[in-house]
């Protein structure tokens, strides 16, 4: 290198600037939310009476851009003698009902399937979505 720069560059020092420290405090972590699963059968246990009995349920995380919740998946079989016209009066209130969830609401119900096996049993497959209320 030669010229100016090629000199400039030669003759450069590191220079440590010092400055007086800051102490850094961690934020709080996100409160941990329990999980409403719990929550969600019994409300439709109660929903479906004493003739209702949930065979399957799951549960995974969800999330979008804004919101973070769960999305379940719920198989509910209803027997007795009036167990299709109970699931057909079920499915229809499981659009319009109101859950009761601490900490979480229910932002979407829908009935995947309405399944009338015999005249004394039908199944109801959900899909349902719940969100943590801030």
């Amino acid at each position: 290198m030669s010229g100016r720069n090629g000199a400039a560059k030669r003759h450069r020092r590191l220079c440590i600037r010092r400055c007086e420290t800051h102490l850094i405090r961690p934020t709080a972590p996100r409160p941990q939310r329990r999980d409403c699963q719990g929550q969600l059968l019994a409300r439709l246990r109660a929903m479906a009476g004493p003739a209702g009995t949930i065979t399957q349920a799951t549960m995974r995380p969800w999330c979008s851009a804004t919101f973070v919740g769960a999305q379940h998946r719920l198989v509910l079989k209803l027997t007795g003698s009036d167990a299709n016209m109970a699931a057909t009066a079920l499915a229809t209130a499981l659009s319009e009902a109101d859950f009761a969830l601490h900490g979480h609401i229910v932002a979407d119900v829908v009935v995947d399937a309405l399944l009338r096996e015999r005249p004394d049993s039908a199944t109801l497959v959900l899909a349902i979505l719940t969100i943590e209320d801030w």
